[in-house]
């Protein structure tokens, strides 16, 4: 069964604090009515330590003085405090709080808060995502059309070649002829002579020799 009071923070009585009798702990008590006279000791309790005993100084009348002057909470912001008084007695603390509707509004209002903060970074992560798929796209096409650029221009350069030129190539270089030489009867750097002195058995023979002309030039024509 639940006590009458179960408390947060300080228990005080007349001004001084009430301490759990078993652990000495002030923050987390209970106090409970025991039997119907108002003058009989109330049950204090500690919920940290579980050790509960009748209070020689808190009465039954005193815990109902402090349950009929607890202030009630409407909205999550209040606080459900007590300042009770009975015969000659004051005791003064503070209630655990009950739920009420505001407090499941305020929760729901940080639950969907919540949820829109991670909705918002969600969504930037998807921008951010699409944003770097796209310039990777972009970055993708300006190459491609860089590479169908330089291939359409080498396409009609040679187009136009094989226009012009039909399919034949470069323009032949012409050659440069040699410069003749002025020695009468050179041919190809050698000068056809009839001599007995090249003969080795003395009559007259035909005899190529090279040119001296040709020489002196530099090799031959």
């Amino acid at each position: 069964m639940a006590p009458d009071l179960k408390l947060v923070g300080l228990l005080l009585l007349d001004g001084e604090p009430v301490a759990c009798p078993g652990c000495g702990g002030v923050g987390a008590l209970t106090l409970d009515r025991c039997g119907p006279r108002e003058t009989w000791p109330a049950r204090l309790g500690c919920t940290t330590c579980g050790h509960a005993a009748d209070h020689p100084v808190i009465t039954n009348g005193l815990v109902a003085a402090a349950l009929a002057a607890c202030t009630g909470r409407t909205t999550a912001a209040d606080r459900d405090t007590f300042v009770a008084e009975w015969r000659g007695l004051v005791l003064e603390g503070e209630r655990q709080p009950e739920l009420t509707l505001d407090d499941v509004r305020v929760v729901a209002d940080q639950f969907r808060a919540e949820g829109r903060r991670r909705v918002r970074a969600g969504k930037a992560e998807v921008r951010r995502s699409a944003r770097s798929w796209w310039r990777g796209r972009k970055r993708a096409a300006r190459e491609g059309a860089g590479q169908a650029a330089g291939r359409a221009s080498s396409a009609v350069l040679a187009a136009a070649w094989q226009a012009r030129t039909g399919g034949a190539g470069p323009e032949p270089t012409p050659r440069r002829r040699g410069r003749r030489c002025p020695v009468k009867g050179c041919r190809k750097g050698m000068v056809t002579i009839t001599t007995k002195l090249h003969s080795g058995d003395g009559k007259t023979r035909e005899v190529k020799v090279p040119c001296a002309a040709c020489q002196r030039a530099g090799g031959r024509p």
